[in-house]
């Protein structure tokens, strides 16, 4: 998840940080990015559609208020959600005009942090997740099956019979699908979608289309263990694999 932060108070932030990271985490979410700025002229000024998927808006900040902030955003970008803190609900309102997704109040908990993020609907988000690869092609997360790395190109195999191609290395894409979901190098070349194993096999792991991917005897107890605690935060957060 890609996120923005707007505030003129480095305690804030840093606690909001804390919170968001444990929070996404226990909820199953990818943290990707959070980009910091101390006002909201700084976030407007480098801010284009499409470049968060949360925005978090200090209310009170110097003199660009959260509520201009807002404005500015929503003149560019109308999925974005928006997220308001504040120490006062003076200005709910305003908020709630700009179609703000939440009212955090100050000082906050991490059970308060935890209650937003049950209540924002993230799965919408979840679902519709994209990777972009360095040609700048890109398709989504949950329709990823499993690769194979062979002579310089990753073979991406897609829900529906379908594949997607990119000259780039197996250790390149571990480093970008790392960071995007639940992915696992089960043999040389070959990293698997978690969230589509079925079973285990003698020698590999059977996916939901009813395709054997062959795991290497030396990984397949950590193979185990990842799918085990990937299907415990899927527990934990009500979600079913995809």
């Amino acid at each position: 998840m890609r996120i923005a932060m707007a505030d003129d108070s480095i305690q804030d932030i840093e606690h909001l940080k804390a919170e968001l990271t444990m929070g996404l985490a226990e909820f199953g979410y990818s943290n990707e990015s959070m980009d910091t700025f101390a006002n909201g002229d700084e976030l407007v000024a480098t801010f284009e559609t499409g470049k968060y998927d949360l925005i978090f808006l200090d209310i009170y900040m110097g003199d660009v208020n959260g509520i201009d902030t807002a404005t500015e955003i929503r003149r560019k970008d109308n999925d974005v959600r928006l997220i308001f803190c504040t120490s006062s609900n003076d200005y709910a309102a305003q908020s709630y005009r700009l179609s703000a997704d939440y009212y955090l109040l100050k000082p906050y908990t991490s059970e308060d942090v935890r209650r937003m993020l049950s209540l924002i609907d993230l799965e919408k988000y979840e679902a519709q997740r994209m990777v972009e690869f360095p040609d700048k092609s890109s398709c989504r997360i949950h329709d990823i099956l499993y690769t194979e790395y062979s002579n310089h190109k990753i073979t991406i195999h897609l829900a529906g019979n379908n594949e997607h191609c990119v000259w780039i290395s197996h250790t390149e894409l571990e480093k970008i699908l790392g960071t995007k979901g639940d992915f696992f190098t089960c043999t040389k070349g070959v990293m698997v979608n978690l969230e589509k194993i079925v079973s285990f096999e003698e020698d590999s792991v059977k996916l939901c289309t009813g395709e054997l991917v062959p795991v290497s005897r030396a990984r397949r107890p950590e193979l185990r263990k990842a799918h085990s605690d990937f299907i415990l935060r899927t527990l934990h957060k009500g979600r079913k694999p995809q």
